[in-house]
């Protein structure tokens, strides 16, 4: 028999087989979600460190279905996958998920993510507990000690001797010890008290009867020798003002005795 003969047999089976096929019902479906949404992991790259994107997602649990994150830095979303492109001490935390349809019970679920200080070490060599200045006499410090400063309440590391210094911390270092990394300067020691960034200082020192202050977003860098805090910094630009406004460059070293 020529084998076209047969191709109207083949032809029906099939479609008789597709007919016969059950689709899915709308509760398999629902009943899919939920199973999806119940199993439902997030998944995150985290520890990262400042500079690095933070990726963070869960997966599509398909159907009809809401996804509502929440977290540091006053951050919401409603997708599945998220990536912040920059990380900041800000961004560190719990961001939260709820998943939610009309037919399955809400899924919630957390995940932490971790924001590492950069590391580094400074361009020059200081010796410790001293100060060189640009354009002015070089200090050294005979006494040095952390404490909570009574004029802002602030954890500082100060030095004294022929000269001083005080190096302020963020308010979030008032109950704990400052982590190794690198930190950044503000102008002034009132912190910004709704910033989250807590890799900050403020350093100062009295000279000629001049108050100086360090310029903001510069680099120090902050670590432990024997558990005891160093700062230290190179070429930190600072100012002051007697009527008539100077700058210097300080290079230091200060060492927790």
């Amino acid at each position: 028999m020529h084998p076209f003969k047969f191709l109207p047999f083949f032809i029906a089976a099939v479609l008789l087989f597709i007919s016969c096929t059950k689709k899915p019902s709308q509760e398999d479906l629902d009943a899919a979600t939920c199973a999806n949404m119940k199993n439902l992991t997030i998944t995150s790259n985290s520890p990262v460190t400042i500079g690095q994107p933070i990726k963070f997602s869960a997966p599509e649990v398909g159907g009809f279905r809401t996804y509502l994150w929440h977290g540091p830095d006053y951050f919401q979303e409603q997708y599945p996958d998220h990536v912040i492109d920059y990380a900041e001490l800000k961004n560190e935390g719990w961001y939260y998920l709820e998943v939610a349809n009309n037919t399955c019970a809400t899924k919630i679920d957390s995940v932490y993510i971790d924001v590492k200080l950069q590391q580094g070490t400074p361009s020059c060599n200081i010796a410790g507990n001293s100060t060189s200045y640009s354009n002015l006499g070089d200090d050294a410090y005979s006494n040095t000690s952390k404490r909570i400063e009574s004029n802002y309440s602030l954890l500082s590391l100060q030095g004294s001797g022929n000269g001083n210094i005080v190096v302020y911390f963020h308010p979030q270092w008032r109950t704990k010890e400052p982590e190794d990394g690198i930190y950044t300067t503000t102008n002034v020691p009132l912190f910004d008290q709704a910033d989250d960034n807590y890799n900050k200082v403020f350093i100062t020192t009295t000279k000629s009867s001049i108050y100086w202050g360090c310029y903001e977003n510069q680099q120090v860098f902050i670590n432990h020798v024997a558990g005891k805090l160093q700062v230290r910094f190179c070429k930190l630009n600072m100012g002051g003002n007697n009527g008539t406004s100077y700058t210097t460059q300080a290079s230091g070293n200060i060492i927790e005795l």
